[in-house]
């Protein structure tokens, strides 16, 4: 079972009825759509990186992360209270648009990334045990996600707000990934004890398969909240018809 609480650091203001920023390329909404989505990706994905300040998108390389929370007792070896605050993830800027789909006849929104090195710093707060080994902690911890591949999907509704038409996700989406390796590295378990902490982080790193099928759907579910968090502040602000040509 997983629980979690994700916080997006920003506060930014939101525009009504604002437009697409110049990085954003518009494309005809027609049997050519997802072919231009792609042809202009890498310039949408750089400028969306930059940060849109009108559509209270910050910054997102790095992306930053208030709290993350997560308790899992997927296993009778495997049960863990696991959170992570000041989360920080480095990496996007290399990020690949590698299939677009925006169907807006059967109103879905679906597309896939490839990222070559995802780095995710974070403090941490550890109880439970993994592989029937109890563990504890609480410090600093780096978590490397090698050729992550992932797919983001999510319908949508049009409605009408005064008027005008605006796209409605349902929030918050879904989120499925892929990676060649993922490599955690806990500081500080044990109270400190140095090879307790190293024996647990070689054991991890054995299994991390194991590990990243306990905890990666968690961190997937707060991604996802994250990118559904962002499209929302597009969609809430930017009209349906300014999408597109």
């Amino acid at each position: 079972m997983w629980n979690y609480l994700i916080l997006v650091c920003s506060s930014l203001a939101l525009s009504n009825a604002a437009s697409l920023p110049a990085s954003i390329q518009k494309c005809q909404n027609d049997d050519k759509l997802n072919d231009c989505i792609m042809e202009n990706s890498k310039e949408a994905i750089a400028g969306l990186l930059k940060g849109i300040p009108s559509l209270g998108i910050p910054v997102l390389d790095p992306l930053k992360i208030e709290k993350i929370e997560q308790t899992t007792s997927g296993s009778r070896s495997v049960s863990m209270n696991f959170s992570l605050s000041d989360v920080e993830l480095k990496g996007l800027k290399d990020a690949e648009l590698v299939k677009s789909e925006f169907d807006t006849a059967n109103k879905i929104i679906q597309f896939s990334i490839k990222i070559p090195q995802l780095v995710i710093t974070s403090h941490y707060n550890l109880n439970g045990k993994f592989l029937v080994v109890p563990v504890t902690g609480s410090g600093k911890l780096m978590l490397t996600i090698d050729e992550l591949d992932f797919t983001y999907s999510m319908n949508y509704n049009i409605e009408e707000k005064d008027g005008v038409e605006y796209v409605m996700p349902n929030f918050p989406g879904k989120l499925t990934y892929a990676s060649k390796k993922v490599t955690p590295v806990f500081e500080n378990l044990f109270n400190g004890d140095q090879d307790l902490g190293e024996n647990f982080n070689k054991m991890v790193n054995e299994n991390w398969q194991e590990w990243d099928a306990q905890v990666g759907p968690g961190i997937a579910d707060a991604l996802a909240q994250v990118i559904g968090t962002l499209l929302k502040r597009v969609t809430d602000a930017v009209p349906y018809k300014e999408m597109f040509l």
